[in-house]
């Protein structure tokens, strides 16, 4: 009985893997980086990747009291937890493309029980934030479905504080996934630093900070 379990799995895990590397990245070159699109939300956001991406948000660092900007959540895979880590006194700003995508982010959000989530539809080119608003801000596996990316890094230098944290984090598994030095050399060109590394080329997250 065992065995079979454990056949049913690695063949449940393969076929995932399989529609991610072959069937998603063929889509994504079809539509040369276009955002996920909300018909795949559900394979996005799943038990199995929210288990191996469990690490991410303690290497993105947010801390309590934090204004975090989330660009591209999503369906809300990671929004709920990110909202939680700035309490008490802070605010999550979760900012996409797709009304679809930000009305499940609420949804999400709602049945938490979650007073500090702000959410917006708006292109990553004109956030709708001030100058200097948020502390930190977040993407995982969005920027490089981003056209413009530089535009995109540049919007986000606008409305980080002076000293605050960009985090980016790519997974191989993600059609667009890029290369970590790509990513390193995308930040540089637009004004941030590198100063922290984790993970590997599976998953890996670099953390950057705007000059003060």
């Amino acid at each position: 009985m065992m065995i079979r379990v454990i056949s049913t799995l690695f063949v449940l895990v393969g076929a995932v893997a399989f529609f991610w590397l072959v069937v998603l990245r063929a889509l994504a070159k079809l539509h040369g980086g276009a955002p996920c699109p909300y018909a795949l939300a559900a394979v996005v956001d799943n038990p199995i990747r929210r288990r191996y991406l469990a690490r991410v948000l303690d290497w993105v660092g947010i801390q309590p009291g934090e204004r975090v900007l989330e660009l591209g959540p999503g369906s809300g895979a990671f929004t709920v937890q990110a909202a939680r880590r700035t309490e008490p006194g802070g605010t999550l700003v979760a900012v996409d493309i797709q009304p679809r995508m930000i009305a499940a982010v609420e949804d999400k959000v709602r049945a938490a029980g979650l007073t500090n989530v702000e959410t917006h539809v708006a292109s990553a080119y004109e956030l709708p934030l001030e100058d200097g608003n948020v502390d930190r801000a977040f993407l995982v596996t969005v920027l490089p479905e981003i056209p413009d990316r530089h535009q995109a890094l540049l919007e986000v230098n606008r409305v980080l504080k002076p000293g605050g944290v960009l985090s980016i984090t790519e997974e191989f598994l993600d059609p667009d996934y890029p290369l970590a030095r790509t990513t390193v050399r995308w930040a540089r060109e637009a004004g941030f630093e590198l100063t922290e590394r984790h993970g590997n080329w599976f998953v890996y997250t670099l953390n950057f900070q705007k000059p003060v």
